[in-house]
């Protein structure tokens, strides 16, 4: 597997290695919901109030961010990804 965000993503998707979205997860504390974004991905920026409807929500754009930013990538060649919630300062 490799990262969509590294160098050559494109190329070895076409040689059919799968890619991996990183996306990251806080929580709005005042708002009370989930917000994901992707330093992999322009433009993915979700809110949701579990995580379980965040997750589905980031899987459904997922396709046509791709389709927008990388237009000659694969969408099939994008198969994981990985949601991380970085630690929260004290």
């Amino acid at each position: 597997m490799y990262r969509l965000g590294w160098p050559c993503a494109t190329l070895f998707a076409k040689m059919g290695i799968p890619l991996l979205i990183k996306v990251e997860i806080i929580h709005d504390n005042e708002a009370d919901v989930y917000v994901a974004t992707s330093p992999d991905l322009k433009g993915l920026v979700v809110e949701a109030e579990t995580l379980d409807e965040l997750e589905k929500e980031v899987w459904s754009l997922v396709p046509e961010l791709l389709s927008l930013d990388k237009p000659r990538l694969r969408v099939k060649a994008v198969t994981h990804l990985s949601f991380f919630q970085p630690p929260v300062a004290v």
